[in-house]
C-alpha cells in the first residue's frame, strides 16, 4: 500500500493558517523555509521531508493527519484531536484554557457517542 501527502489538505491549512499573513511573515515565523517555498507549495508542488514537519508544526496538527494510503482513506484523526491541535497551536490561549476547551470537547463527543449507541438499543 502506498502512502502519500494529500496535498489539497494540506494547502488548505497552511493558507488558513496563514491568512491574511504574507508569505515572508510566514516563512519567518515557520523557520528555515523561504517564501518561494511557501509559494510552491501552496500551488501544489510537494515539499520535502523537513519543510513538512515544520509545516506540520506551524500549523499544529500532527503529520499523519495529511497522509493518505493509495485506498483514498486518511489515516485516522479524530474531529477532537484535530481540534485540540488548533487549540494548542492558538497563541491566544494558554495551554492550562486550551486543555480545558479541548475535555469540553472531548466530553460533548462522548456524550454524543453514548447517545448514538442508546438510540440504537
Amino acid at each position: 500500500m502506498t502512502s502519500y501527502i494529500d496535498m489539497k489538505l494540506l494547502t488548505g491549512y497552511l493558507k488558513s493558517r496563514r491568512g491574511e499573513m504574507g508569505l515572508r511573515e510566514a516563512a519567518q515565523q515557520i523557520g528555515d523555509v523561504s517564501a518561494s517555498t511557501l509559494s510552491r507549495i501552496e500551488n501544489g508542488k510537494l515539499p520535502d521531508m523537513d519543510v513538512f514537519l515544520r509545516l506540520c508544526d506551524w500549523i499544529g496538527l500532527p503529520p499523519d493527519t495529511f497522509l493518505k494510503q493509495d485506498d483514498d482513506t486518511i489515516t485516522s484523526v479524530s474531529t477532537p484531536e484535530i481540534i485540540e491541535a488548533h487549540l494548542r497551536a492558538d497563541r491566544e490561549l494558554d495551554e492550562e484554557t486550551a486543555e480545558a476547551i479541548a475535555r469540553m470537547v472531548r466530553s460533548a463527543y462522548e456524550l454524543n457517542r453514548r447517545r448514538q449507541i442508546d438510540a440504537d438499543k
